[in-house]
């Protein structure tokens, strides 16, 4: 057998590989709160320099100019809405050439810039990360200054296939000409917008390339849903207008303090724009499926620590909601595993303040597997990627303390010794399998502290 390894922070927080198709994929690190790291602009002459700092998963448009010259930084970690962490955006002027401004804005592709002495001016993003789902709309809390009454610009868009612009300038000179480059999957060329006043040569796309789904709005656009919070913060919503019934294979996002496609001479130093919790909306009664990890005590026993397993969140309207926890099962050293079956609680009331909706519910006599008959009490919050669920689950007069915290908070709480721990592997619905008889597919495979995602051929 061969064994492909990757790790389980990405991976499993992309949207699960395997599960259940209508499994709702979510964007990575989208409360910003991960690991930043340090931002090294792409340039078509393969800059190496670092300037300033980007969440994981996300590039902001920090520009390194001519070789370190000129370097402009327009993205910060900043306070987060009821959070510690958020992205704030400003359209800056160039650290050399101060007449001209560079804008602020992340995504999740690349981004990049060209331009001579400050003219010939062009850039944006290109390429995405990959992506199957199909979510109903985007949703974001913000704050937001404008110069001049300048709006942000909010654009997402899923996409198949791909788009190739010949020839396209990707750094920035005092003098000359940039070098160019084969562009794929340049914005502008998958949206299908004016490419007239834009560098570069000729668009080509492969016979699948296909446009899916688009936003492409300004913040207050009356596309688009605003409420007000305390403190400043508002929430942002726009719904993905649909082209086509396909299945996407990539997405990208793009948020900008200002006018993101008016050019150069359209964005007005100043504008900034403050990003938090960026998260993707399905349709009512679609499965939200959580990635994580399971702790179960009984009667003061530890029977797990950190089981792999997912949960499924499904809305049923009205601040009503359907939790289940799949093939539940208990296993206790030396006897034989009790295989319980879903834990299922309906009409689970939802509330949500300040960011974190609150979950509470319970069922009497719910009927598990083999006859078993339990009591299940529920209650758990989630706040972006942070899940935290207790099920408390009990069975003939015995407690059971059950604790499911997604992938992102549960991991970090190993402490266990990898070198000595023995290695176990669980198939994505949580159920440990017997390594010497895998099955080709995917597994989730532990040693103490060490998770990763597993491809048997």
């Amino acid at each position: 057998m061969k064994f492909l390894y990757k790790s389980m922070y990405s991976a499993l927080l992309m949207g699960a590989m395997g599960l259940n198709a209508t499994a709702q994929q979510q964007l990575p690190n989208s409360g910003f709160e991960e690991e930043w790291i340090n931002c090294v602009p792409w340039t078509s002459n393969g800059n190496s320099k670092d300037i300033g700092s980007t969440p994981s998963g996300w590039c902001i448009s920090q520009v390194i100019g001519v070789s370190g010259l000129g370097k402009t930084e327009v993205g910060f970690k900043t306070e987060g809405y009821n959070s510690a962490t958020a992205v704030e955006l400003k359209n800056s002027p160039n650290s050399l050439l101060s007449t001209q401004t560079v804008p602020g804005y992340i995504t999740l592709g690349k981004t990049w810039s060209t331009s001579v002495m400050g003219n010939k001016n062009d850039g944006g993003s290109f390429g995405g990360i990959e992506f199957s789902g199909r979510p109903e709309s985007l949703e974001f809390m913000y704050k937001h200054t404008g110069t001049d009454g300048e709006k942000a610009t909010v654009v997402a868009y899923l996409w198949k296939g791909h788009w190739t612009q010949k020839a396209v300038p990707g750094n920035i000179v005092a003098f000359g000409s940039p070098k160019t480059a084969d562009m794929v999957d340049r914005d502008r060329c998958v949206l299908g917008l004016d490419m007239s006043n834009s560098l570069g040569g000729a668009v080509t796309h492969s016979d699948d390339a296909e446009l899916i789904a688009v936003i492409n709005v300004e913040i207050e656009d009356e596309t688009t849903t605003i409420s007000e919070d305390n403190n400043g913060w508002k929430k942002f919503s726009a719904k993905f207008d649909y082209k086509s019934d396909a299945t996407p294979e990539m997405i990208n996002v793009v948020l900008a303090a200002g006018n993101y496609f008016g050019g150069a001479t359209a964005v007005k130093q100043g504008t900034s724009l403050i990003v938090d919790d960026v998260k993707l909306i399905y349709a009512e009664n679609d499965k939200n499926v959580y990635p994580g990890v399971l702790n179960i005590e009984m009667l003061g026993n530890n029977l797990a620590s950190n089981k792999p397993a997912t949960i499924e969140i499904t809305p049923a309207g009205e601040g009503k909601c359907t939790f289940t926890l799949p093939n539940f099962v208990l296993e206790m050293a030396g006897e034989e595993p009790i295989v319980l079956g879903d834990i299922v609680v309906n009409d689970v009331t939802t509330s949500e303040e300040n960011g974190v909706t609150t979950y509470n519910g319970d069922v009497k006599g719910l009927q598990l597997a083999g006859g078993i008959v339990a009591d299940v009490t529920l209650n758990g919050t989630i706040s972006g990627n942070n899940v935290v669920m207790n099920i408390d689950v009990m069975w003939s007069g015995i407690p059971i303390k059950v604790t499911f915290t997604s992938t992102t908070s549960g991991i970090t709480d190993i402490t266990v010794d990898n070198s000595n721990a023995p290695v176990e592997f669980y198939n994505l619905q949580g159920v440990r399998v017997n390594a010497d008889n895998l099955t080709p597919g995917i597994y989730v495979r532990r040693q103490g502290s060490q998770v990763s995602k597993v491809l048997v051929k």
